[in-house]
């Protein structure tokens, strides 16, 4: 990716804060408003500065304080600061991780069993600590900023149905159901804990040690939500297409190594991972709709309400 005048203002930042000027720059494509610089300043050491117009890169950085704290491999944090040149005014400097992305050692690499088992004792770790609220972040990172977990689910597909309507994508017929449907979950959404969630984790969010397939760190905490454990199962490698083969070839194995620590009742939780599977499939498919994602979205959607209202 071209380095834009933010991404030179951002690695600038960087020699400031270090003392040293970095013998290596690049840009990593981001989503949306974000500025993100890599830049290796020796031998040992390789450093990331994030800035973000969509997010609260500093609250992120206190939600990877509770994740240390929990006992969950994260990046180390560096430094914070403000600068007015950058996308949301604040910054975040992490040390890079240690590994490599999951995406790049493979689903089917013969480690992926020791993986798996170790995203699941994170996910544990992470869903014991406890916060108020519900949803996203407050700025200082101490609470969510719904006073229901039912709250921010019905936002965030109102907010869904509405692009979706604005490019007359979907029929009245399906929001009347998407609607239908969240209102007659929401005394279950209500009864789920509120505890920290990743929110947004996938293979290349997940890094690894490439010859044993150990969790090395967990990165990209920006997208951060106070709720219900269980949608962050579904959320694991779950934000793609509708043909994407991820969820399929990983989540079966991490939810029965995440229930072996954490027991469910069952049926409610196969009935509430469905759910949290017809939500993403509504936010997918507004959020997917230039990349060819929004047909097989609804069509899943469709299918989803149909089996959770038998």
């Amino acid at each position: 990716m071209e380095m834009s005048p933010a991404h030179h203002r951002a690695a600038a930042l960087i020699a400031d804060v270090l003392g040293a000027k970095p013998v290596f720059t690049q840009a990593p494509w981001t989503w949306g408003p974000t500025v993100v610089v890599e830049a290796t300043i020796d031998d040992d050491l390789t450093v990331f500065i994030k800035a973000g117009a969509n997010q609260n890169v500093h609250a992120e950085a206190t939600v990877m304080e509770h994740v240390r704290a929990a006992g969950i491999p994260t990046v180390e944090v560096l430094a914070c600061g403000a600068d007015e040149q950058l996308p949301g005014g604040r910054w975040m400097m992490t040390r890079a991780a240690s590994g490599q992305p999951l995406q790049d050692v493979g689903r089917t690499a013969p480690t992926i069993g020791r993986t798996l088992d170790d995203l699941a004792e994170c996910y544990a770790r992470l869903h014991k600590v406890d916060l108020p609220g519900f949803g996203p972040l407050t700025a200082d990172g101490q609470r969510g900023t719904f006073d229901s977990w039912s709250q921010w689910q019905r936002q965030t597909v109102e907010d869904a149905i509405e692009a979706l309507g604005q490019h007359s994508l979907v029929s009245a017929a399906f929001v009347s159901r998407v609607r239908q449907l969240c209102d007659e979950f929401a005394t279950d959404l209500d009864r789920a804990p509120a505890v920290l969630l990743h929110a947004d984790l996938g293979d290349g969010e997940t890094f690894v040690d490439p010859e044993t397939g150990a969790v090395t760190a967990i990165v990209d905490w920006g997208a951060a939500l106070v709720g219900d454990p269980l949608y962050d199962l579904v959320r694991f490698v779950g934000g793609g297409p509708a043909d994407d083969p991820r969820p399929g070839q990983l989540q079966p194995t991490l939810h029965a190594r995440y229930f072996e620590r954490s027991p469910y009742e069952t049926d409610h939780a196969q009935r509430m991972l469905k759910f949290y599977r017809f939500h993403i499939c509504v936010v997918e498919a507004a959020w997917g709709e230039d990349l060819g994602w929004t047909r097989g979205h609804v069509t899943w959607a469709e299918q989803l309400i149909e089996e959770l209202r038998r």
